[in-house]
């Protein structure tokens, strides 16, 4: 099986060169990459004509650039042309020589500006460090990382800011600081209580609007009036801040307020931020927040009194119950004794981005197409532009004989919400098998309620031990993972399952030989079976298999997408893009030796495109890699490693590097004329965050030029280079996508007049 699979793969592979589509890959000749220059060394090895840029510092205090034990989040921005590319990352500890520091984490700013990367300090700009050890302090970033919550305790970074608490500020790409827990706690902590600031009136970051015009965030502590809780009562209560105003979300439809408080979307706990889906819980304009709370026997249904429901706050003025039953709901079914159709808990699963489309679990019976069995999940739809709510197990073939869908969880949804993949026991679709989890894509099509499911791939069940380690405060702590349970957790700090934002491609993970590769890892205890990552098209419907060896020997471990197998470097609001956003380019890491001249036994980063399995990260022996994020094209890569992969790279240290197309800088460095000893910066314009982080601090500066930059490429040499490297290709098909591609990419506007001028066609050729 595992030879006729791999035959099939390679007769696949050929038909795509024989079509233009793709070819054998290798990495480019020096002398053919406009940036021949820099790619000598490591980044010679590079496919794309990539080469390796020094990301972080080169004087780190002594310290490593990124943490990874405790793993540290980090979030990439898309880096799109013309716009700066932006990279978060933080350490626990001190902070960078020359940085105001923190007894626990520091976050840092990288920008590629002025042709080189600048990093600036993010952390706290008061010289006195938190009162506590533990720190409390938190960040949280907008997607182009122009702007970032930060939460610290006892911190009063602007005039009037609550004295003896945490609080939360929005830091502006100019380097001002916004207050947004603006409403002092009715009661504070105690008075001579060295800890109860830790445990007592702890906001925490729930998401924001694109401009974070609009912040919600949870605090344990009472901020207004109409909250729950009161003499010391500790009630985790959803906020919403905006203009300075402080209002409260959880309101239910009757107007009343839920005693046991409320959660933003899937729930979050406040005292240690661990909780459920988070993404999108708040619309794109901030007009829509998606909320879990106790049902109080109000309208719409009193039977749901004292069961969680999920409810919609529109506007900060009225309420909306999305998991009450459809009017008119009432299956044939439940006029049975043998099914249970009394009101049942809702789970928040996703949300498109503009707040209109809202998909949640749930194992009541909540329309009249509810397949839900005896006391198992549907997966539920509700259109706020329509206020119509439709169970998406509807869509199943009838042939498929499943007796009840058992849906176990959401391996991710498209942002626009026409796309979402998720997992079921239920044989929903031909090629299923019920009673263990098969993952399904349902897509819109037709009406505004039509869709269509599609079976991907069985994978395999958790253990009891497994499930019950995703309830644990620390799901980290258990290892390894031998089940594909990572492909549908509730909590987007744990599923490293990624769907691009159009929805048309999905990565995952499993331990089932899905394209016949023989999985199987000889142990010294006996032989188990290793994670691979593999890509689904929903556009193809084909399923490959990104990390599987080609030379098809066994694996020396598991592959795996993010930084480590049950480990993503995100955060509830951001999943590195293991996908560039047209599903070209697959990013995963393993220990296996795929590419020649990499040594097998450490996590090296690979990238997987046209067919093909490429390095990324270096090739050191014993050196581990560890991937951070992507761009939205894929042409810049993350990674942190103790490799010296660059010219300016001196320690043993980890440092951040990008694998950049077209990358590379100088070194050493020559700084404009005038300058002595390195004192002086290139004379432009500072990218955003590069601003002192307050004016009244006084200390060694904010702003640490890492690499003194050469000229950064304008749009119209990048469309050139792209187009150069084009013309290489034979004559053909894919000459000309690769021309449409650059155009497109580069040039738009161009494209377009090209596309209606007589001839244009020719005019490529």
């Amino acid at each position: 099986m595992r030879a006729r699979a791999r035959a099939c793969g390679l007769a696949l592979a050929l038909a795509l060169v024989l079509a233009g589509l793709t070819g054998p890959r290798s990495a480019p000749a020096l002398g053919s990459c406009p940036n021949a220059q820099y790619r000598s060394g490591s980044s010679e090895r590079l496919p794309d004509c990539r080469a390796y840029e020094q990301v972080s510092p080169v004087e780190k205090n002594g310290l490593d650039a990124v943490t990874l034990d405790p793993l540290q989040p980090a979030q990439s921005s898309a880096c799109e042309p013309g716009e700066e590319c932006t990279i978060a990352y933080m350490n626990v500890g001190a902070a960078f020589a020359g940085a105001p520091g923190n007894v626990r984490d520091n976050a840092y700013l990288a920008t590629w500006g002025a042709g080189g990367w600048l990093t600036t300090p993010l952390s706290s700009p008061l010289p006195d460090a938190p009162a506590s050890s533990r720190g409390g302090v938190s960040y949280a970033f907008s997607p182009n990382l122009s702007q970032a919550v930060v939460r610290v305790p006892l911190q009063q970074l602007v005039e009037g800011a609550p004295a003896g608490v945490y609080n939360l500020y929005v830091r502006q790409s100019g380097g001002a600081y916004s207050l947004i827990t603006t409403a002092a706690p009715l009661e504070p902590p105690e008075a001579d209580c060295a800890n109860c600031f830790e445990k007592e009136d702890v906001p925490v970051f729930a998401g924001a609007s694109e401009g974070f015009g609009h912040v919600i965030f949870e605090d344990n502590g009472r901020l207004l009036a109409n909250a729950p809780g009161g003499e010391r009562e500790r009630i985790e209560s959803l906020y919403e801040s905006s203009g300075g105003v402080v209002r409260l979300v959880g309101v239910l439809p009757d107007g009343a307020i839920p005693p046991t408080g409320a959660s933003a979307g899937g729930g979050i706990k406040a005292t240690n931020e661990h909780g459920g889906e988070l993404e999108h819980a708040i619309s794109a304009d901030g007009s829509r927040i998606v909320f879990e709370a106790e049902a109080d026997g109000g309208e719409p249904d009193p039977q749901q009194e004292g069961v969680v429901e999920l409810y919609d706050r529109i506007d900060g003025a009225e309420t909306l119950e999305l998991s009450a039953p459809a009017p008119g709901a009432q299956p044939e079914h439940c006029e049975t004794a043998q099914h249970d159709c009394a009101a049942e808990p809702a789970q928040f699963q996703a949300a498109s981005a503009d707040g209109s489309l809202v998909y949640f679990t749930s194992r009541a019976a909540l329309t009249r197409e509810s397949f839900t069995g005896t006391h198992e999940s549907d997966l539920y739809r509700y259109d706020l532009d329509s206020h119509r709510l439709t169970n998406v197990i509807a869509a199943a073939d009838p042939a498929a004989g499943a007796a009840a869908a058992s849906v176990l969880g959401v391996a991710g949804a498209s942002e626009d919400g026409s796309y979402v993949y998720f997992v079921a026991e239920g044989a929903l679709a031909p090629g299923a098998t019920g009673g263990g989890p098969n993952l399904y894509v349902w897509h819109a099509s037709g009406g505004e309620d039509a869709g269509t499911i599609s079976f991907i791939a069985a994978l395999a069940a958790p253990s009891a031990e497994e499930e019950a380690n995703l309830e644990d405060e620390f799901p980290g702590s258990f290892s390894p993972y031998d089940s594909d349970i990572l492909d549908w957790s509730s909590d987007p700090r744990l599923t490293q399952a990624y769907v691009t934002p159009d929805g048309a491609h999905l990565a995952f993970m499993s331990v089932q030989p899905l394209t016949g590769y023989d999985n199987e890892e000889p142990t010294a205890a006996g032989p188990v079976l290793d994670h691979e990552v593999f890509e689904y098209s929903a556009e193809t419907g084909q399923l490959v298999c990104g990390s599987c060896d080609p030379s098809d020997a066994r694996p020396l471990g598991s592959a795996f997408i993010g930084a480590g197998l049950g480990e993503l470097a995100s955060t509830p609001f951001h999943q590195p893009r293991s996908l560039s956003d047209d599903g070209n380019r697959l990013f995963f890491t393993s220990p296996d030796p795929l590419v020649a001249g990499v040594p097998g036994g450490a996590d090296k980063v690979y990238e997987y495109e046209g067919a093909t399995v490429q390095p990324i990260s270096g090739a050191e022996a014993g050196s581990r890699a560890v991937f951070l994020d992507a761009s939205a094209s894929g042409d810049d890569v993350f990674f942190a490693t103790r490799e010296r992969l660059a010219p300016s790279d001196s320690d043993e240290l980890l440092d951040v590097y990008d694998a950049r197309v077209d990358g590379g800088l100088p070194w050493p460095p020559s700084g404009p004329a005038g300058c002595e000893g390195g004192a002086c910066r290139p004379g432009s314009s500072p990218p955003a965050f590069a601003q002192p982080l307050s004016s009244s601090f006084a200390g060694l500066g904010n702003v640490t030029s890492v690499l003194p930059p050469s000229a950064k490429p304008t749009r119209r040499q990048l469309l050139a280079r792209a187009l150069a490297r084009c013309r290489k290709l034979k004559a053909g098909r894919g000459r000309s996508k690769c021309i449409v591609a650059a155009e497109r990419r580069y040039a738009p506007s161009a494209r377009g007049k090209r596309r209606a001028a007589p001839g244009h066609r020719a005019a490529r050729r």
